[in-house]
C-alpha cells in the first residue's frame, strides 16, 4: 500500500515538473507572438551614409525594447554602399518585425537594396525603386562612373538572392535592378512581386499590416501582426545623427574638402598660421561627410580642439585659435556616442526628474548670483588711487630751489615745495607732476 503510494507520489511531481517545461517549449516552438500594439516609425531621408546606419542601429534598439514593430519610411536617391549592407544585416538580426515603405518620391539605388530586404515592404503610389548599378565618384573631376566590374557586382547580386530570396521575393527581377538600371512603380513592383504591399499613408499601411504573420528568416520566429489598436510612436535622430545627414550631402562635403584645402595651403605658404585651424576644421568637417568614420572625427575635433584652447591660454591675446578651439571642442562633444539609452520605471523617472529640477534649480540660482555680483561689481564707479592729499615725512629740507625726498604711506618720493621745509616736517601732497611730489607744510 505504501509502495504504490509512493509510486504515485513519484509519478505526480514528475508529472508536475515537465509538464511547464513541455508547454513552454511548445509555445516558444510552434506558438506565434502577437505584435503590432505600438509601431515605431524612422524615417530614412536624403543620402544614405554612416550616420543612416547608426539611426537605424538605435532605431531598431528602441523597437526592440518596446517590443514594437519598426517601419523605416524610405525617401532617398542612395547612398553609400557599404552603409546601405550594414544596414541589410541589422535588419537580418532584428529581434522584431522591420517594414520598408517608400514615400514622397522614391528609393533608389542603396534605398532599393533595404526595401527588398526587409521583412515587408510597401510603397505609395508614385514612388519609384530600381536604379542600383554601383557608381564611383572621382574627386578630381568631380563626376561620377557606372562601375561594371563583376568583384563589386557579382556580391550585390549574390546578396540579393540570399536576403531578399528568403523573404519569397522575385529575385529575379530584383537583379535587374543592378544589371539593367530596371526602374518600377508601386504597382508594378507589386504584381512582379518585388514588394507586399501598396498604402497611401501610415495608417493605411497598418490598415493592410493587420492579420499577417511573418517569420524572421534568421532566428525563425514568428509573428501575428495586430495593429487594430497601435500607438504610432516616431523615433526622431540625435544631433549627432542630422548633423553628420546635413554632412553627407556630396555639395556640401565636397566645398568644405575644397575650402579647407585652400585655405590650410595658403596659410602655410604664406606663413600666416592662424587661419591653418580654420582649414583643419573644414577638412575635418569634409572628411566626415565623404563617409569617414564618426567617432574618429569627434575624437579628432576634441583633440584638436583642446590643443588650441592649450596654446591659446599660454599666448597672450585671445583670438582666432581659441575661437577655433572651442568651435572644435563643442563639435567634438556634440557628435560624440551617445548611449542607447536604459529601461527604467515611471516611479524612477519621476524622481529623477524632480531631481534634475531641484538641482539645476539650485545651480541656477547659485551662477545668477555669481552674475549678478559680477555686473555689480562692473558697474560700479572705478576706484583710483590717489597719492594728492596725503599726509607725510620729509626726509631732506626742501624748498623752492631744492628737491628732496619724502615719505607718504610708506613710499619714497622725490618732492619740490613752494616754501622751505625743514628735515622730519610733517608734510602734505598737494599735487603730483610726473615722477615728482609738489609738497607743502602740514
Amino acid at each position: 500500500m505504501h509502495e504504490g503510494l509512493r509510486t504515485i507520489f513519484l509519478f505526480l511531481l514528475i508529472l508536475d515538473l515537465v509538464l511547464p517545461i513541455a508547454s513552454q517549449v511548445h509555445a516558444q516552438e510552434g506558438s506565434p507572438e502577437t505584435i503590432g500594439q505600438k509601431v515605431v516609425v524612422a524615417s530614412i531621408e536624403g543620402v544614405i551614409g554612416v550616420h543612416t546606419e547608426e539611426y537605424v542601429k538605435l532605431s531598431i534598439q528602441y523597437a526592440e525594447s518596446m517590443n514594437a514593430i519598426l517601419v523605416l519610411t524610405l525617401n532617398t536617391p542612395g547612398g553609400l554602399l557599404d552603409s546601405a549592407l550594414n544596414i541589410v544585416y541589422m535588419i537580418d538580426d532584428s529581434r522584431v518585425p522591420v517594414v520598408g515603405f517608400v514615400i514622397d518620391k522614391w528609393a533608389e539605388s542603396a534605398g532599393t537594396l533595404i526595401l527588398v530586404c526587409t521583412h515587408i515592404a510597401a510603397m505609395q503610389p508614385g514612388t519609384i525603386i530600381g536604379s542600383m548599378q554601383p557608381i564611383e565618384y572621382n574627386p578630381a573631376t568631380g563626376t561620377y562612373q557606372p562601375v561594371n566590374d563583376t568583384k563589386i557586382i557579382n556580391p550585390i547580386l549574390k546578396v540579393l538572392d540570399e536576403h531578399a530570396g528568403v523573404k519569397n521575393r522575385n529575385v529575379s527581377v530584383i537583379k535587374r535592378f543592378v544589371t539593367e538600371n530596371l526602374n518600377l512603380g508601386a504597382h508594378e513592383a507589386l504584381e512582379l512581386g518585388v514588394i507586399d504591399i501598396v498604402a497611401k499613408d501610415i495608417n493605411d499601411l497598418l490598415r493592410q499590416l493587420n492579420g499577417r504573420t511573418v517569420t524572421l528568416p534568421y532566428t525563425n520566429k514568428t509573428f501575428v501582426i495586430d495593429t487594430s489598436r497601435s500607438e504610432i510612436i516616431y523615433y526622431q535622430p540625435s544631433f549627432r545623427v542630422r548633423a553628420t545627414g546635413f554632412l553627407s550631402d556630396p555639395i556640401i562635403s565636397s566645398l568644405l574638402m575644397t575650402f579647407g584645402l585652400i585655405i590650410t595651403l595658403f596659410s602655410l605658404l604664406s606663413g600666416n598660421y592662424h587661419s591653418v585651424p580654420i582649414g583643419l576644421l573644414l577638412l575635418l568637417l569634409g572628411l566626415l561627410g565623404s563617409g569617414f568614420n564618426i567617432n574618429y572625427t569627434s575624437l579628432a575635433l576634441i583633440l584638436v580642439g583642446s590643443t588650441l584652447l592649450i596654446i591659446e591660454l599660454v599666448t597672450p591675446g585671445f583670438g582666432v585659435l581659441g575661437i577655433t578651439g572651442i568651435i572644435m571642442l563643442a563639435l567634438g562633444i556634440a557628435l560624440s556616442p551617445a548611449g542607447g539609452g536604459y529601461s527604467i520605471s515611471k516611479e524612477y523617472a519621476t524622481k529623477f526628474l524632480y531631481s534634475a529640477y531641484i538641482s539645476g534649480g539650485i545651480l541656477g540660482f547659485l551662477a545668477g548670483v555669481a552674475v549678478y555680483k559680477v555686473l555689480k561689481v562692473r558697474r560700479k564707479e572705478p576706484i583710483i588711487w590717489t597719492i594728492v592729499g596725503k599726509k607725510g615725512r620729509a626726509l631732506d629740507d626742501i624748498g623752492p630751489n631744492k628737491e628732496g625726498f619724502v615719505i607718504v604711506e610708506g613710499e619714497y618720493w622725490l618732492a619740490v615745495s613752494d616754501e622751505e621745509i625743514k628735515k622730519d616736517e610733517a608734510i602734505i601732497v598737494v599735487a603730483k607732476e610726473g615722477h615728482k611730489l609738489r609738497v607743502r607744510k602740514a
